[in-house]
């Protein structure tokens, strides 16, 4: 890893909040390039512990007494400015800097840069693009917004001056990054507890990529009509992927399969060959040929490409399977938004299960509120929904922003059955009624993730107890 404008090599830098996604990822690389590294969280889950064993110092809670003889304090977008790690470094007068002024500083001391913008699709195309330049021997600096079992986690430092990063839009700071490539297979409506609507969000994108340089190179899906809008005042170089042969690197022949797809793409009516992907979901297809097109641009090989992907084993809670007990199996997907939920249903649909249950926990009340109509239209496919309550993350409670408002429509419109149930109960009910062939399908951003293991155990201690009662 390189530093830029901003001199962190070898400083001392305290993290807040350096148990999320974003911020564990960084902490990672700036402790293997030399930096003693600090941080504080309020939960004490799987991330903080990889930390830790990393010999990174992390406290649960927030205390000004963390804040010693520290160079600089780098703090997420979910802390507030009372916070009391903040107060204690202005007191002392310590450099106090954003998560995305420290990603900034860590793009800029690299040559290429790829990063992976958008609203949906971003952590697959980021763990994918990453795999493809380490299988092609370009050793990157690695940031993902989830956890790759190719790297062991979220984050690799590598020694090269690649580097490749998911990029977060969720408080519009991001306008401010850099980067030699730019990929963005979609823009919707989304985190609207910061944005005032779809077009205040996409203004904020346009900001962002006027502010690329002339040399670096747009990547967007051909088939969004405000990604082409973008494209049109994009003063660098444009490439086009998706479906249609509009497009400059695109797919054809998709062939599905349970837990396999194949395809045929193309660069402008050429054939470059016919890939695999031992992944489920038409939309994983549109997130390869993405990769693809950035690895024509590198200049890498098919043979790479078609190994990088087929070899592809997906993000941590990104249509990952959990267990499969007694014939009925359990997948886990971190889908919060309307149009994931689809995308995901669809592809647990190709498995062609018996009966296909969904279970979701809406993430914050400001999304909730703004799309609960969507979210009630967006199971279609499924046999069964099971609605839990809203993970508020940092957000206060919005009055008529609940999951019982998604439910009252769903069990007014009949379509399809729906239970509203308190997480900790989901997994004793559905251990008591699944069987052979279903397919129980947890999606949400916040704390569900727990229950699918809590099912798996559910799952084998009724399956063990009726193995006994067979015995006998």
């Amino acid at each position: 890893m390189n530093d830029g404008s901003l001199q962190i090599k070898n400083r001392k830098i305290h993290m807040i909040g350096i148990g999320g996604i974003g911020m564990s990822g960084l902490a990672f690389i700036l402790k293997e390039s030399g930096c003693r590294v600090s941080g504080s969280d309020v939960v004490e889950g799987s991330i903080v512990k990889k930390l830790r064993r990393k010999g990174i110092i992390v406290n649960i809670g927030h205390d000004k007494s963390y804040i010693k003889d520290q160079d600089i304090v780098v703090y997420s977008s979910s802390i507030r400015m009372n916070n009391p790690e903040i107060l204690a470094a202005q007191e002392k007068k310590i450099l106090i800097i954003s998560r995305i002024e420290l990603l900034k500083t860590v793009m800029d001391g690299n040559i290429d840069v790829v990063a992976v913008a958008g609203t949906h699709g971003k952590t697959t195309i980021t763990a994918m693009v990453s795999l493809l330049l380490e299988e092609a021997g370009a050793d990157p600096t690695v940031l993902i917004g989830g956890e790759s079992p190719h790297f062991g986690g979220n984050a690799k430092s590598g020694k090269s001056k690649t580097l490749v990063a998911e990029v977060d839009e969720s408080d519009g700071r991001f306008v401010i990054l850099k980067a030699t490539h730019i990929i963005m297979p979609n823009l919707e409506k989304e985190h609207l507890e910061h944005y005032q609507d779809e077009a205040h969000l996409a203004n904020a994108f346009r900001k962002f990529l006027a502010g690329q340089s002339s040399r670096s190179t747009f990547f967007y899906k051909v088939e969004d009509r405000r990604l082409r809008k973008l494209a049109k005042i994009f003063k660098g170089k444009t490439v086009s992927f998706g479906f249609s042969e509009e497009a400059d690197v695109y797919a054809a022949n998709v062939k599905i399969d349970t837990f396999k797809i194949l395809f045929d793409c193309f660069k402008r009516g050429e054939k470059i060959g016919r890939f695999a992907l031992n992944m489920p979901g038409v939309h994983n297809v549109l997130n390869a040929v993405a990769v693809i097109a950035l690895g024509i641009e590198f200049g890498i090989g098919f043979d790479t490409m078609k190994r990088a992907l087929s070899g592809y084993k997906g993000v941590k809670r990104r249509f990952e399977l959990i267990g499969d007990v007694g014939g009925a199996k359990i997948v886990e997907d971190y889908a919060h938004h309307p149009t994931e939920i689809k995308a995901t249903i669809s592809a647990a649909y190709s498995l062609k299960p018996e009966r296909l249950i969904t279970v979701f926990q809406p993430h914050r009340y400001t999304r909730t509120k703004s799309f609960y109509k969507e979210f009630s239209a967006s199971f279609a496919g499924s046999d069964e929904v099971i609605l839990t309550e809203v993970y508020p993350a940092s957000e206060d409670k919005i009055k008529g922003a609940s999951s019982r408002s998604i439910y009252e429509i769903m069990l007014k419109d009949r379509s399809i059955p729906v239970k509203l149930l308190d997480k900790d109960k989901i997994p004793k009910y559905l251990s008591g009624k699944l069987k052979r062939g279903d397919l129980v399908l947890i999606m949400g951003a916040g704390d569900i993730g727990g229950t699918a293991p809590k099912l798996l155990q559910e799952m084998k201690k009724r399956n063990e107890k009726q193995i006994s009662k067979g015995a006998r």
